[in-house]
């Protein structure tokens, strides 16, 4: 039986006790023995020194909280003179992940509220990452799409490597699926077409995600879908060997060619990962199961379940769109991004419409043709309106700026009258 340690924390309470004069160190000695026997007893007691301190009458409920509280502050304190960035300020973790950990923090120059991501040191030994990291997360920072979440800052100070992000108020996708189930097919499609736009985008700079996965697809409190953790970050991911070379990606939703190491992997591998999460968010669950190693043969040679397994309620069109996503070759999955978004666009409509599955697809191309023109058609009229807004600005600052002007020339001539005795 493995018999719970003294932990961190019972230890700073111990000793913020001592010296503020509420326990002696053999009083803070004889709780920690009987909290061992204890937990030597049952490792199911869940007693903690606070506990117990209150429980013998060594100390009261309320110096108890304050001790506490005390303890947290210094804790906080702590933790932000470690990861102190100039520059910053830092508030809060908000997360850690295989690359670092990340703050909600200030930026003192900008007066903006950041997510700062900063490097765990073990990365600082590899050199090429380090090298990697400064020139592409630069490159990142350089690009800008609504369903990106944006990189502001990049650099280094003392060991520290960081890089400051747009700071998302809402949730992951993941903690989206875990507090809700499966979702519907039109949320699921939609933040799917919202990150495949993305993926789009980042293939135009030749970038490849490479980690695409519901951790790290936040959503925003109007529903945008923000892709995070960039392809620039590969070597933040659970790493593995085979006889390929270094596996970079996360074992759930890694394509094949990941898996197996491949070098030449295009825009294809980022929609096999997006399809792996579409059916997660679908069925709740990423489709294989088991050890690192089981999983990422399965992504490799496994057949892909349905994922009606799960959820019954997931039309048949929106499997085969799965299927053909997470296709084992590349060859076999979309050739086109044209391609998927309409066949994506086309299971919205049905869902949004209530038309049958079993319809014609020349007319639902139809429909949402004509969809897409009403779209277009409404955002010509808005920007017409923006332009027509700005011209009328324009013009009442040019009506401003004369009538200032009039008005300086009236005062002046009144001075000039004045000070002549004319009036």
């Amino acid at each position: 039986m493995v018999v719970p340690a003294i932990t961190q924390r019972e230890q700073g309470l111990s000793k913020l006790a001592i010296r503020n004069g509420f326990l002696t160190p053999e009083i803070a000695a004889e709780l920690f023995r009987e909290l061992a026997e204890r937990r030597k007893e049952s490792s199911a007691d869940t007693t903690s020194f606070d506990d117990l301190a209150v429980e013998k009458g060594y100390m009261t409920s309320q110096q108890m909280s304050a001790i506490v509280l005390a303890y947290q502050r210094l804790v906080k304190d702590a933790e932000r003179r470690r990861w102190a960035i100039p520059g910053y300020e830092i508030f809060t973790r908000i997360g850690e992940g295989g690359l670092g950990v990340v703050f909600k923090a200030r930026q003192i120059s900008m007066n903006r509220i950041v997510a700062l991501k900063i490097l765990h040191k073990r990365w600082l030994n590899d050199e090429e990452f380090k090298q990697r990291f400064l020139v592409e997360a630069r490159l990142v920072g350089k690009l800008s799409h609504q369903n990106l979440i944006k990189v502001f800052d990049v650099g280094r100070h003392d060991w520290k490597y960081y890089f400051s992000m747009e700071f998302i108020e809402g949730e992951t996708l993941e903690e989206l699926i875990e507090r809700e189930g499966p979702l519907d097919v039109l949320t699921a499609v939609d933040v799917t077409i919202q990150i495949l736009r993305a993926i789009k985008y980042l293939w135009r700079y030749d970038i490849v995600h490479c980690d695409i996965k519901p951790s790290n697809i936040l959503l925003t409190k109007d529903r945008v879908a923000k892709l995070g953790d960039f392809g620039f970050v590969k070597s933040n991911l659970e790493i593995a060997e085979t006889e390929e070379g270094t596996v970079l990606g996360t074992p759930d939703y890694i394509s094949p060619e990941q898996a197996q190491g491949r070098k030449d992997i295009d825009w294809r591998s980022d929609v096999y990962s997006l399809g792996v999460t579409l059916y997660h968010m679908l069925a709740k669950t990423p489709p294989y199961e088991g050890t690192v190693s089981t999983v990422m043969r399965k992504h490799i040679k496994g057949e892909l379940p349905s994922p009606k397994i799960h959820n019954p309620k997931v039309p048949d069109a929106l499997v085969r769109i799965i299927e053909r996503m997470c296709a084992r070759e590349p060859d076999d999955r979309y050739g086109s991004f044209d391609e998927l978004f309409e066949e994506l666009e086309l299971v919205q409509l049905k869902e949004k419409t209530g038309r049958s599955y079993d319809i014609e697809k020349s007319e639902l191309v139809n429909v949402l043709q004509i969809e897409k023109a009403r779209s277009l058609e409404q955002q010509m009229e808005k920007l017409e309106l923006e332009q027509r807004l700005r011209r009328l600005t324009a013009a009442l600052w040019v009506v401003a700026g004369l009538g200032l002007v009039s008005l300086a020339s009236a005062l002046y001539l009144l001075a000039v009258c004045v000070r002549e005795g004319w009036l």
